[in-house]
């Protein structure tokens, strides 16, 4: 056969694997991980084609990222396995740069991590031929009851797919959704380390898998997202096997009504915290579509109900002029920049009502890139507190003169409380990447490729802007909801097929739509008028837009 590899003509005999083809292709420590033909991305185990353009796809490609994380977390899950045979291990969450597990019904402690590093460490040295292995569903059932993964066995009950792929490292057997490193082998780049009641799996996040870096773990992001899955599994909907079940069996709307009232609660209390503080700032900040705006509205009426006077502000109105925003590196303006805010007379302002003087604020005018000032005015009385949102409220920088001290700081995120299964979890941005889909379509008009185009720009204003100073917030809040996706699956799914496969964002529409066909869709009647999901849905009762 003749194929191009990487601009290069060669001939290759019929059935040669793409992983054959790319020892030639290794340059020093640059692996290649995955194959790219046109806008489809294949695993190195498959056979080329004749006539084929490949590209291989090294560490500094987002899709190969993606594979080596999952192999890392595959051989996480057998070196468990090799160590504690009836261990029910399940990778819970993502933080920084690292991925956390823990054992059903066991606490790990450092000699225990010492014999799952030994047992990894076997795994990677064995480069072990990762199997990719097709089964009818009965087939399929069987091979999971008798290995005990009753959260992937229930996962399929609700997924029509007349077969099921399984992958097999050795003996051991896992379902994982979405493409693997061709062995074991070359996952060379880890670190493993315990922490709490279990430990933590590291990668590398930059382009070079070997910069390996333990990125310290911030004890309020971790608490939040260790309540938030914990309080999922003390529900039993944990998973989406789980939470499916509770829509074929007709108690989702029970589920709905718990979990707003679970985040009603919470909201409560810490409007009690507010109070008692007795400060006269409260500060939200959060990434793109976490419900900042609903979260701010809510807040205010547990506020009101405990005798206090709330006013919301959004920082968006103390935007520099347009003609005075910075642009980036392509020549747009960049409003994710702190220096596209006001701060000189966003801290004035905040200054003069905390020293009890009446202040007009701006009101910015987005069609015209102009702050206008209509009469707005607050005065801090003794019951009275201002609630500013937006993304940079966590920055100290934004007032700097302003003692923190007498700011009440808030962090707020849609951090996933349910995993695709124990292998396989969804990210925090993919949820608030649909989101913002589903929002932009109904309610901006933006359709759904620019909102996929625009996305790498958003993370990484969130990288730069948002994430370095959460753990300056007094309270974490996460704003996801356990019954979300069965909800928004609907609103997206028709629209993202309507990108092509061969468009730019095409490979992130297919993953999203491979995510979102796990769930049992639902009608959106029994979501409550004023739940944070109404920010992106539509009909809310709250001023959101």
């Amino acid at each position: 056969m003749k194929i191009k590899v990487n601009g290069q003509v060669l001939e290759v005999n019929e059935k040669t694997t793409y992983y054959d083809i790319s020892k030639s292709f290794e340059n020093g420590s640059r692996v290649p991980y995955l194959a790219k033909i046109g806008r489809d991305v294949r695993e190195l185990r498959r056979s080329a084609r004749d006539g084929e353009d490949i590209e291989f796809l090294y560490y500094d490609d987002q899709m190969a990222r993606y594979a080596y994380v999952r192999t890392a977390i595959l051989i996480m899950l057998k070196a468990i396995h090799d160590v504690y045979k009836d261990a029910d291990a399940a990778l819970k969450f993502k933080i920084q740069n690292s991925y956390y597990f823990e054992i059903k019904g066991r606490t790990i402690d450092q000699k225990s991590v010492e014999l799952i590093i030994d047992a990894y460490d076997k795994v990677v040295k064995s480069e072990s031929v990762i199997k990719k292995l097709e089964f009818t569903k009965n087939e399929a059932s069987k091979i999971l009851e008798e290995n005990q993964m009753t959260d992937v066995k229930m996962l399929f009950e609700y997924v029509y797919k007349p077969t099921i792929k399984l992958r097999y490292v050795d003996d051991y057997v896992r379902y994982i959704n979405g493409e693997l490193l061709y062995h074991t082998g070359m996952v060379k780049y880890y670190k493993i380390r315990h922490y709490k009641k279990g430990l933590l799996l590291y990668v590398s996040t930059s382009n070079d898998e070997s910069q390996v870096i333990e990125k310290d773990i911030g004890i309020k992001e971790f608490d939040t997202l260790n309540a938030s899955t914990n309080w999922a599994r003390k529900l039993e909907i944990n998973t989406v096997g789980v939470l499916n079940s509770h829509i074929a069996n007709d108690t989702f709307d029970d589920l709905v009504i718990m979990t707003e009232s679970y985040q009603d609660k919470q909201i409560g209390d810490m409007a009690e915290e507010i109070k008692k503080s007795k400060k006269k700032l409260v500060f939200i900040a959060g990434p793109s579509s976490s419900g900042k705006t609903s979260f701010a509205h809510r807040l205010s009426y547990h506020l009101k109900a405990i005798d206090l006077k709330p006013y919301i502000v959004s920082s968006d109105n103390f935007f520099k002029n347009r003609v005075d925003t910075p642009k980036d590196e392509n020549g747009y303006y960049d409003f994710e920049s702190i220096k596209a805010m006001d701060t000189d007379l966003l801290n004035s302002t905040m200054q003069k009502l905390l020293d009890g003087e009446e202040t007009e604020m701006p009101r910015f005018d987005f069609a015209e890139g102009i702050k206008e000032y209509k009469g707005d005015k607050i005065k801090l009385n003794e019951n009275d507190v201002l609630i500013l949102e937006g993304i940079h409220c966590l920055n100290p920088d934004l007032v700097p003169t302003i003692d923190q001290n007498d700011i009440f700081k808030i962090y707020i995120s849609a951090l996933t409380e349910v995993s695709i299964d124990n292998a396989n979890r969804i990210s925090t941005s993919d949820l608030r990447l649909i989101r913002r889909l589903i929002r932009d379509i109904h309610l901006r008009k933006i359709n759904p490729k620019e909102t996929l185009l625009r996305w790498k720009s958003v993370r990484n204003g969130e990288e730069k802007s948002i994430f370095p100073y959460q753990e300056r917030a007094d309270i974490f809040f996460n704003s996801a909801l356990i019954y979300e996706f069965s909800v928004i699956k609907d609103k997206a799914i028709a629209k993202l097929y309507t990108i092509a496969d061969d468009e730019e964002v095409g490979i992130i529409a297919r993953r999203l739509i491979k995510i979102l066909n796990f769930f049992l869709g639902v009608d959106s009647g029994a979501i409550p008028a004023h739940s944070i999901l109404r920010e992106f849905l539509g009909n809310s009762i709250l001023e959101v837009m």
